[in-house]
């Protein structure tokens, strides 16, 4: 890798870093959310500062290639986001389906308030 690279490379990676933080900031991201791309980001800097440390990696996996070490983590990051979007998503269907059966509750009272009855 040229040095050239890896100091663009360094630049992007802190630039997306300080967006990310910029958004969790604004309030437009959940800090545990983004806790794994902030890890993915880090991960990146270290081994574009010391590009060595992927050879190093690959070796103790004992995949052949530094390029086939790079698809494969990349691979077991998307499998962790889409995990925790499942995991997300799942802890939302509870909410909504807990908040809609307090409405449909609310609604009921109402609606035995309007006509008179008393529970």
């Amino acid at each position: 890798m040229t040095l050239q690279l890896r100091i663009i490379l360094i630049l992007l990676i802190l630039l997306t870093g300080m967006f990310v933080v910029g958004q969790i900031k604004k309030r437009n991201l959940e800090l545990r959310y983004t806790l794994s791309w902030l890890s993915l980001l880090i991960v990146l800097l270290l081994i574009t500062v010391f590009p060595g440390m992927l050879n190093w990696i690959t070796a103790i996996f004992g995949i052949e290639l530094p390029i086939n070490m790079v698809f494969f983590l990349g691979f077991v990051f998307t499998l962790l986001i889409v995990y925790r979007l499942t995991e997300a998503v799942s802890k939302m269907s509870r909410e909504i389906t807990e908040l809609t059966q307090k409405v449909a509750l609310l609604d009921k009272k109402s609606e035995n308030k309007d006509d008179g009855v008393e529970q």
